[in-house]
């Protein structure tokens, strides 16, 4: 679980005085001080925790919230029973302005006890993240599609993974937030599986001896998007182990079909809504496929090195934003001007025209084809 000014005071039995509406950023570090400015030597996600001993009137305590809310600091822990017996009223007013988070710790909580908890789930917070990355390095590998069947076996069995695997794939705004919650729902539901983020996706492979991936993915996407907003997800079918590489492109390409099906797609996106995606798949691991890519794409990658790659991955944005030029620069953090120069030099390099439609399905399809052979 993430660490936040409302997770940690909820778990100190503590209560906010205001700011509920911050509360769930995260807290990066605990720190004390009695400064009337201590953000010179803050970074910024910082949990604050103060007697006051400095606040002695109402300017300064407005002062320092203005500096603590400017700072992005998570919030600000006050302890009374010291200079002040209760939460100045014009820094709670103050804070409410600035929907900052501000709660009282009582004379009989130490700052400790509040350092302590959270340093313990930061702890936590790292060993989660270290065991991601090491699934996540696990799914990148077996992707590669060059590990024996018994080696990947034996890479996935640590998570208790047997002989079928389906993988899970799901589309939301910040997939790293998210994965936690995706592994304790799994946990909840007694299934075995590995979660890591991959191509911007949240994935889970899953032990599929004894669960339907569609109908669990289904009950995963309700409980993430109650907590995360607008989430789609896809599921691959239940597959021999030595079949993952394969799993993970047929979820994901669901994934993407349903996202250009304009909304006409079911909860949970599968084989049955592949579509194009399916020729492509049929393709996967042929010579045939990896032929059509380079003859499509080729005259990009090596006319251009290493620039080639941001050429078509320009194209690629545009394509995937139905030629909307603002739309396609703004998803590439880059000028429109800039992108139109990237087209047209993909055009002549090609000697293709993107306002046909043929040529735009060609360079998708081509596209999303060297996805599947790397």
């Amino acid at each position: 679980m993430e660490l936040t000014v409302e997770t940690l005071i909820e778990e100190l039995g503590l209560e906010l005085a205001c700011g509920h509406e911050s509360a769930t950023a995260h807290v990066r570090w605990v720190h004390s001080t009695e400064l009337p400015d201590p953000t010179p030597w803050l970074r910024g996600g910082e949990l604050l925790l103060t007697t006051g001993m400095q606040l002695t009137d109402a300017t300064a305590q407005r002062e320092l919230i203005a500096r603590l809310a400017d700072h992005d600091i998570a919030g600000l822990g006050f302890g009374t029973g010291f200079a002040h017996k209760r939460l100045p009223a014009a820094l709670v007013s103050a804070a409410r302005k600035r929907a900052f988070p501000v709660f009282e710790v009582p004379y009989e909580m130490p700052f400790i006890a509040i350092a302590e908890r959270a340093f313990a789930q930061l702890v936590n917070e790292r060993y989660e993240m270290l065991q991601r990355n090491m699934a996540g390095d696990v799914l990148a590998e077996a992707l590669t599609g060059h590990l024996y069947p018994e080696e990947l076996e034996a890479r996935l069995r640590p998570f208790g993974i047997g002989g079928h695997v389906a993988v899970l794939a799901f589309s939301l705004s910040d997939p790293g937030a998210a994965a936690s919650t995706l592994e304790r729902a799994l946990a909840r539901e007694r299934v075995h599986s590995l979660v890591a983020i991959r191509g911007g996706l949240l994935c889970a492979l899953i032990d599929a001896s004894e669960r339907d991936p569609i109908a669990l993915a289904r009950v995963l996407r309700v409980e993430l998007a109650a907590r995360f907003g607008e989430v789609r997800a896809a599921a691959s079918r239940a597959a021999p182990t030595h079949s993952l590489r394969l799993s993970f492109h047929e979820a994901r390409c669901a994934l993407e079909a349903a996202r250009l099906a304009d909304g006409r797609s079911p909860e949970v996106a599968s084989y049955r809504d592949l579509g194009a995606f399916q020729l492509l798949l049929s393709l996967q691991d042929d010579d045939a496929l990896t032929s059509y890519c380079r003859g499509v794409l080729g005259p990009v990658e090596q006319g251009e090195g290493d620039y080639g790659e941001e050429l078509l991955r320009s194209l690629d944005a545009f394509i995937e934003h139905n030629g909307h030029w603002e739309k396609a620069a703004n998803a590439l953090y880059c000028h429109r001007h800039t992108l139109r120069y990237r087209v047209r030099r993909v055009e002549q390099l090609t000697g293709r025209d993107f306002s046909r439609a043929r040529d735009r399905i060609e360079f998708w399809l081509a596209l999303r084809g060297r996805e599947l052979t790397r």
